[in-house]
């Protein structure tokens, strides 16, 4: 169903910070208050400019964002149990629709296993978990079977961290759940972000409590826009620069990792790609206290 607005679209700022993420900055909403767009949430309507429509009235009632003096705003979402959700869904998934998927994917069942992919009967779609730094599920990403994609509402933006990571020489960090299931199929160490930007500063703090001798980032090898822009490779080059630790950076010469494994390319290969990347060395993570 398509929403159209007459009102004029306005930035977010921090006297009216965006009523989905809470975020002073990046989104915006129409002047009536009845559509916000977030760059940081995901629903089920994205923009072409990389961002999800969220309809806040389809009448109209106005909402508009709450004026902020000295505190955060108290957010109109509702409460999101990402953990109680997820188990209810794990006890429901028959472990044959979890191999059809990975058929379909073309990863193995047990890197899906890993990422705790679940099916969402009521959403009709494949959840997978989102986690903060600590390993608490903050959010859910929804995939149809048809591949659209968007997030259970309330939902934060975190990582796509499978079982069984934990410490060692290297970690690759790939763009999407289905990327990451398909570096797990490789036998990779491997953690995710929901796009090709965001979430550094959880990235950062995951990576001071999980040690890793170094990060290798894979871009996807996307094709540039119309202003030359290759949102993919700006994306890991921004999140290399960002993560103050040794970091490799390799474009695949195919689109991504998962195509890379449904084409038959082997570890090996992959491997020989990354041990020619240049090692950019900055300074490691302090270890410490995290604040979450």
């Amino acid at each position: 169903m398509l929403y159209h607005s007459e009102s004029k679209m306005l930035r977010v700022n921090h006297r009216h910070p965006c009523v989905i993420c809470g975020k002073p900055d990046w989104c915006g909403y129409t002047e009536d208050g009845t559509i916000a767009v977030c760059m940081r949430v995901e629903s089920s309507r994205p923009c072409k400019n990389g961002g999800w429509v969220h309809i806040l009235r389809e009448d109209s009632t106005v909402l508009r964002p709450a004026r902020v003096e000295h505190k955060s705003v108290l957010l109109p979402v509702p409460a999101l149990d990402a953990e109680m959700l997820i188990a209810q869904w794990r006890q429901n998934t028959p472990a044959n629709r979890r191999e059809a998927l990975a058929t379909m994917l073309g990863v193995s069942t047990e890197a899906l296993t890993r990422l705790d992919a679940v099916w969402a009967a009521n959403h009709k779609a494949w959840a997978f978990p989102m986690r903060d730094a600590s390993d608490k599920t903050v959010g859910i990403r929804l995939r149809a079977e048809d591949g659209r994609k968007w997030a259970v509402t309330g939902s934060k933006s975190g990582l796509f961290v499978p079982s069984g990571v934990a410490t060692g020489d290297r970690l690759l960090i790939c763009e999407g759940p289905t990327d990451t299931a398909a570096a797990l199929t490789l036998g990779y160490d491997v953690i995710g972000r929901p796009s090709c930007r965001g979430n550094t500063e959880t990235i950062r703090d995951w990576l001071r409590l999980h040690r890793y001798g170094e990060v290798v980032i894979i871009a996807d090898n996307d094709q540039p826009d119309n202003k030359g822009r290759r949102p993919g490779q700006d994306g890991a080059r921004t999140l290399a620069a960002d993560l103050q630790c040794p970091v490799r950076m390799v474009i695949l010469p195919v689109k991504d990792i998962r195509t890379a494994v449904q084409t038959g390319i082997p570890r090996a290969a992959v491997d020989a790609l990354i041990n020619d990347a240049k090692l950019q060395k900055f300074k490691p993570l302090p270890e410490g206290d995290i604040k979450l």
